[in-house]
């Protein structure tokens, strides 16, 4: 069991330092629109206002269209974040979704769905939005470029002496591997995770479950770990001393 829970670690050491995600504090500003998509109109609901307030409460600071854009942010537009809201389809639930894109349409910060169960759309809307934000862990503080420490050189690993608990043998730094494409899968969130739900036969392909390290689930009845990198979602195992990354066609 601990050898497992070492090789654990070793993939999710290494997982990190090769998919190293953007940050939100790389970016100054955010800006909210004046409608979601799937509002009927200008600030239905003020939840466009609610999360703009919200936003603000986090540390951010949020652009208004009638605001004369900062010098730095007329000289380099990426500076800016944009925000969006999207409500995910839910039976007899309302779900919503912060989703933060730079200037490159990326998606730089997904934020846990929030919920609820309330029957009147402004009330429900709202109680989503709040739970986004208390679900969420943003932490967010800009840090100018100029202030970034450069990346420091892969520290050197010292090996554990080997006892009789942990294999004698310790696995080398694998090369990283082709990433494959699994076919289209629909995601259905369960009480301790995921189900990854195969889109043609309807058949759960994963059953994954969560983990103390964010967005990092252990498959169930199956080597190898999932996890969600921006908005892409990973497997990654190691078969027959190899370490395979599939990246998951996930169908939205």
């Amino acid at each position: 069991m601990k050898t497992k829970i070492c090789v654990f670690l070793l993939i999710l050491s290494a997982t990190t330092s090769l998919w190293a995600q953007l940050s939100i504090n790389d970016y100054k500003y955010v800006s909210v629109p004046d409608k979601f998509d799937f509002l009927k109109s200008n600030d239905q609901y003020q939840l466009n206002s609610l999360t703009k307030y919200l936003l603000t409460k986090n540390g951010f600071t949020v652009l208004n269209k009638s605001d004369n854009y900062p010098k730095d942010l007329a000289q380099n537009n990426c500076l800016l974040l944009n925000a969006n809201v999207v409500k995910i389809k839910g039976l007899l639930i309302t779900k919503l979704q912060l989703l933060l894109t730079n200037c490159k349409n990326t998606v730089v910060f997904s934020s846990e769905i929030g919920k609820s169960k309330l029957k009147d759309y402004q009330k429900a809307y709202h109680e989503a939005l709040r739970d986004v934000f208390t679900l969420s862990e943003f932490n967010y503080a800009y840090e100018p470029a100029d202030r970034r420490n450069v990346l420091p050189k892969t520290p050197e690993i010292t090996p554990i002496e080997p006892t009789s608990e942990i294999v004698s043998e310790q696995p080398q730094a694998p090369s990283v591997p082709a990433v494959e494409v699994a076919s289209g899968l629909i995601i259905q969130q369960t009480n301790s995770g995921y189900d990854f739900i195969n889109s043609d036969s309807k058949t759960v392909k994963y059953s994954v479950h969560a983990t103390l390290f964010e967005n990092v689930y252990i498959i169930e009845g199956m080597e190898g770990i999932i996890y969600k990198r921006g908005q892409s979602w990973v497997r990654e195992s190691i078969e027959n001393g190899k370490t395979t990354i599939e990246a998951l066609n996930i169908q939205r």
